[in-house]
């Protein structure tokens, strides 16, 4: 855990009390006087909940508690936070878990509310480890198809879609992952590091310490969006990563902070990386990735950027939440041509 102030540690005892209580993956705060804790693992039948969330009463967690939190938070973090001109603060709390909050006018619970506060904690765990098959993903994985190889040009390693995963892993293809919010994306990114043969030079770049590599060789870079002393951003980490002569890099979920950085790098021939990013589809995925780097860089020939980005992938893995597992629904690496991408309305403004 880091070093914190007296008066910081204090003022997060009453929240961590709910957040420290093993099991849990995340709390989330909709009003003043109550939490809710959502159970790692999905639904459970003794809180006769499918997705996991318990409430519980916390009447010590008041709207001016929260805010005094906000306040001590933003200060240790230098940031602006102001209820009333500029309410939202993201925060790493000392045992590396997410705060994200917004509080003041912009909240309302209940009609005719004058203000109010939503919280969410996403928890980090270090000793957590999820395999792949609990992610359905075995030798066999009967019903899932083994990637498509729209280029005629990437190797299949297995008629087994585990082992071809793996072995574009280990042979240095770039690795995509997609799915939606709570989806096990990192926990899948992590388990897919440990594949990583142990003698390779790995290096990451995340905006907060998640992802666990047990390689020797190894370098963490963060730029932190919660933390504005510096003036090192995501691009600038990105374009020192490349002197820095990784074997594998890792960068965390794609954005529209990130996006160029990695596009660029898909550009000048740095191809074993591995990255995450909110979608419903592989294809979605893409079209994902094409809507962050064009907000980031309007200008680019759509086109272009499609057969790079579709190109650059070797595998792209979508990950669905079904009631209480976390699936992995394909392994695929399409590849659309002008024409569909045309058709498909993703080019001359940035996909709703």
């Amino acid at each position: 855990m880091k070093t914190i102030n007296p008066l910081l540690a204090a003022a997060i005892r009453p929240l961590a009390a709910y957040y420290s209580n093993p099991g849990l993956e995340e709390i989330a705060i909709n009003r003043p006087g109550e939490v809710w804790l959502k159970h790692a693992g999905g639904g459970d039948k003794k809180l006769n909940s499918h997705s996991g969330w318990e409430a519980v009463d916390a009447p010590e967690i008041t709207y001016n508690y929260l805010e005094d939190l906000c306040v001590q938070l933003s200060n240790v973090t230098k940031q602006k936070f102001d209820p009333e001109m500029s309410p939202v603060l993201y925060a790493d709390l000392p045992e590396g878990h997410r705060f994200t909050s917004i509080l003041g006018r912009n909240v309302q619970y209940d009609n005719f509310d004058d203000k109010g506060v939503a919280i969410a904690i996403r928890l980090y765990s270090p000793d957590r480890v999820i395999g792949l098959e609990k992610f359905g993903l075995t030798e066999e994985s009967a019903d899932l198809e083994v990637a498509d190889d729209h280029s005629g040009q990437r190797k299949r390693y297995s008629e087994s879609p585990l082992e071809d995963l793996v072995g574009a892993v280990q042979n240095g293809e770039a690795v995509l992952i997609s799915g939606a919010t709570a989806t096990g994306k990192t926990t899948f990114l992590n388990n897919l590091i440990s594949r990583i043969e142990e003698d390779r030079r790995v290096v990451t770049v995340e905006d907060v310490r998640e992802l666990r590599v047990p390689h020797k060789n190894r370098v963490h870079l963060v730029a932190s969006r919660t933390n504005s002393s510096t003036d090192v951003d995501d691009r600038a980490l990105l374009d020192i990563v490349v002197r820095m002569t990784p074997d594998v890099l890792i960068c965390g979920e794609i954005g529209m902070k990130n996006a160029a950085g990695i596009y660029r790098l898909m550009t000048t021939g740095h191809s074993n990386f591995m990255c995450t990013i909110h979608a419903h589809s592989p294809e979605l995925a893409i079209r994902a990735f094409w809507q962050n780097l064009s907000q980031s860089m309007p200008g680019l020939d759509p086109k272009s950027v499609m057969d790079v980005i579709s190109a650059g992938f070797g595998r792209i893995v979508q990950i669905e939440r079904q009631g209480r597992n976390r699936v992995v629904t394909a392994i695929d690496m399409p590849k659309l041509s002008a024409e569909e991408f045309t058709e498909k309305g993703y080019g001359e403004n940035p996909p709703k």
